[in-house]
C-alpha cells in the first residue's frame, strides 16, 4: 500500500518524539488521520505502522513495539536496524561511557531480579580502566537514565525501554549466555519470575496472564510443572484507557545485586 498524507504526518510528528507509550500512538494515529480528513478505526493502528515500516525499510528504519517488564503496557520507538549499539551511543556519549554502559547492561542482565543497585555502578565506574570518578559516574547514570536507555526506581537501576527497543541484537548476540525468553510472549525477560526447578522465566504481566485463567499456580513449562513460588500481581481495573497496569511489590531497596546463573549450554 502506499503512503498517505495521513501516514507523512504520523511519521513526522513521531520522528520530532521517537519514543511513545501506546496511549500517545493512538492519539497521533487519530489527530493525523482526521487532519486529512481519514477515517481513524483503532483496528487498523497496526496495518498503518505496517505501511509505514514498509516504505522505512530501504533506509534500515523501523517503527518497533515494545513493552514494558514491569506492567505489560507497550510502548513504541523509531529504531534504526543498521548502527550497533556504539553507533547509537557515539553522538551523545565517549567511547568512556559507552564501556561503563556496556559492563552495566551485563551487571543487570546477570543480577537475579534484573536490578542493580547505585553503589554496584559507582563501583564499575571506579573499576574502569580509564577510571570515572563518582561524580562524573553519577552524571552518567541521569543522562543514561533522562535517555531511557536505564530506568532508575528508588536508587535502582535496570534497563531503560529505549534499551530493551534498540539493543536487542546487541543482548541476544553478546549476552547470550543469560538471555532468556519468556516462557509466554517469547521476547526477552530481564526483570521477571523464575521457576526454581527448570530456570524458566515469566515477565510479571505474563504471570499474571498466565496463572489468572488456572487455579493450580504451576510451571508453565509442561516437562517441569513444578509449584510456582513467587507472588502473582493482581490486575486492578484500568483508570480510564485501554492500557491496564499491574499492582506490583515495591521495587527492592539499594543493596548489593546477586548475579543470576548462566544458561546451560
Amino acid at each position: 500500500m502506499s503512503m498517505r498524507d495521513s501516514h507523512r504526518l504520523f511519521l513526522r510528528v513521531f520522528m520530532s518524539r521517537q519514543y511513545l507509550s501506546e496511549a500517545e500512538i493512538q492519539e497521533i494515529y487519530q489527530r493525523s488521520c482526521e487532519a486529512c480528513q481519514e477515517d481513524a478505526n483503532i483496528d487498523e493502528l497496526q496495518p498503518f505502522i505496517n505501511t509505514i515500516n514498509k516504505h522505512l525499510r530501504p533506509l534500515f528504519m523501523e517503527v518497533r513495539q515494545a513493552q514494558s517488564e514491569d506492567d505489560g503496557t507497550k510502548f513504541y520507538g523509531l529504531v534504526n536496524n543498521v548502527e550497533d549499539e556504539h553507533s547509537k551511543l557515539a553522538t551523545d556519549y565517549t567511547a568512556n561511557d559507552i564501556t561503563f554502559f556496556k559492563k552495566a547492561i551485563e551487571l543487570v542482565v546477570a543480577a537475579d531480579d534484573g536490578w542493580v543497585s547505585s553503589m554496584d555502578l559507582l563501583e564499575l565506574g571506579s573499576e574502569l580502566e580509564k577510571k570515572m570518578s563518582n561524580s562524573y559516574t553519577e552524571t552518567l547514570m541521569n543522562k543514561l537514565t533522562k535517555d531511557k536507555w536505564l530506568e532508575e526506581s528508588s536508587g535502582i537501576y535496570s534497563l531503560g525501554g529505549r534499551a530493551l527497543l534498540e539493543l536487542k541484537p546487541y543482548l541476544k548476540r553478546s549476552l547470550e549466555e543469560y538471555i532468556v525468553d519468556c516462557m509466554m510472549c517469547k521476547q526477552i525477560v530481564i526483570k521477571g519470575q523464575t521457576c526454581p526447578q527448570c530456570s524458566g522465566r515469566l515477565h510479571k504481566y505474563c504471570a499474571v496472564v498466565f496463572f489468572s485463567r488456572r487455579t493450580q499456580h504451576v510451571c508453565p513449562n509442561m516437562d517441569c510443572n513444578a509449584p510456582w513460588p513467587h507472588h502473582v500481581p493482581t490486575l486492578p481495573p484500568a483508570p480510564q484507557q485501554n492500557s491496564r497496569q499491574l499492582s506490583t511489590p515495591s521495587p527492592p531497596v539499594a543493596g548489593p545485586s546477586r548475579s543470576r546463573t548462566r544458561k546451560s549450554r
